[in-house]
Order: structure tokens, then sequence, then C-alpha cells
């Protein structure tokens, strides 16, 4: 285990970090903004079923942005879980444990996102529901995926409570990243609660795009302080 500490490279590690972070705030952005922000109509059954049925390739391809999304976040997890775990295995590993979760809960929701192009269709087995019906049916199921998202990032609130503590402990990263990926994972919390959350996330988002951002450029153009992180690696190994 020693070795394989030691010849691990932290500035790969962490750069491969800030790639994969840049992924999933670039996707994300893109499929909940301009994407299903343009398509869904909240609280309008009728004008989400149209736009779903008018755009349906746009809208098929907010699912693939958000597979791309999950796919980059559970990669991304699982990096920051090596590049941490130095500080503490332990923590680390229940760090990773809750992002997977927290991914798992997120990718499942998608189904629901999906769901209305099914519901819309042209089956001959709809025709036992109207056709409000099937467009209350397809926003209920859209709404449905924004729930579990929210769950999810309850979740991932954990996570990033935890890596924060590690990036504060850890001596070769800023402990400024670890203090603000604290106060994230704290905002994220609140969705343990959806009506305070739902509130919240306004700011709460603004707060976590600039600490995603302020943590992607230091992975990317600072990395970590290799020296320290390997004399961490020995005394964990």
């Amino acid at each position: 285990m020693t070795a394989r500490l030691q010849h691990t490279s932290p500035q790969i590690l962490a750069r491969v970090a800030g790639l994969l972070y840049l992924t999933v705030i670039g996707a994300g952005i893109t499929a909940q903004l301009f994407i299903s922000g343009r398509i869904v109509v909240g609280g309008d059954a009728a004008a989400t079923a149209a736009n779903i049925v008018t755009q349906t390739a746009l809208f098929q391809l907010g699912f693939t942005v958000y597979l791309i999304e999950m796919s980059a976040q559970i990669a991304q997890t699982a990096v920051f879980y090596m590049l941490l775990r130095p500080v503490s295995c332990s923590v680390s590993l229940v760090a990773l444990a809750f992002g997977l979760v927290g991914c798992t809960i997120k990718v499942f929701s998608r189904l629901f996102y999906i769901a209305p192009l099914l519901i819309l269709g042209e089956a001959r087995y709809l025709a036992v529901f109207s056709g409000e019906q099937r467009e209350a049916l397809a926003l209920l199921l859209l709404n449905v995926n924004d729930q579990a998202a929210g769950m999810a990032l309850a979740v991932f609130g954990f996570s990033t409570l935890l890596s924060g503590y590690l990036v504060l402990r850890s001596t070769f990263l800023p402990r400024f990243l670890g203090v603000w990926s604290i106060v994230g994972g704290l905002g994220w919390l609140t969705f343990l609660y959806p009506p305070l959350g739902n509130q919240l996330f306004p700011y709460l988002s603004v707060v976590g795009i600039l600490g995603s951002a302020a943590q992607i450029l230091w992975l990317l153009i600072r990395g970590v302080n290799a020296d320290r992180w390997h004399r961490r690696a020995a005394e964990t190994a």
C-alpha cells in the first residue's frame, strides 16, 4: 500500500479531479438552465407537454447531458477519494459512500425526466388516458425528478461537508477551500427539509457555484503540494 501511494501522482489526480468537476458543473448548468429551463413551464402542464412534443430532440439532448453530468460526478467522487485518502482513510471512505449514494439517487431521478416522452407518445395503449391527463402526468413526473434531485443534494451535503473537513486538515490544499466546502455542504443539508432547501436554493446555488469555481481553478492551475501529499500518504500507509 505504501508503494502504491508513493507512486501515485497527486498532480495528475488534482488535474483529473478539476476537469471532471468542470464537466459536472458545465453539464449540470447546461441541462438545467438552457434545456430543461426552456421546456418545462412550472405549473402549466399543457405548455410543458407542447414544448416536449415540439422540441423532442432538445428534450432528449437534456437527458444525454444529464447522464454525462452524472458519469463525470461518479468519476469525480472516486478521484476525490484517492486525492483526499492520505488525510484520513476512514473519513474519505465515508465521503465516498455518501457521494456515490447521492449519484445513484440522481441517476435514478433522471428516469422521471425522460418518462414524459413515453407518456406523450403515440402508443395505442395510452388512449385510455385523456390528453389533459397525459399532460398532467408528464408534469407530475418532471416534478418527481426535481424532488429526487433535491433528495440527492441532501446526501451530497454530507459528502461535501466531509470533503471540506478533509481539505481543511490536508495541508496540501488551501484551508479556504475546505471552509468553503463545509459551508456549501451545510447549505445542501437544508434539503433534508425540502421546503427550506427550495426556498434557499437561489442563494445556495450562488455559493455552490463560486465555491466550485474556486476549487476547479485551484485544482487545474495550482494542483496540490506534492511533497506534503506524499508525506501524508506515507504517514497514513
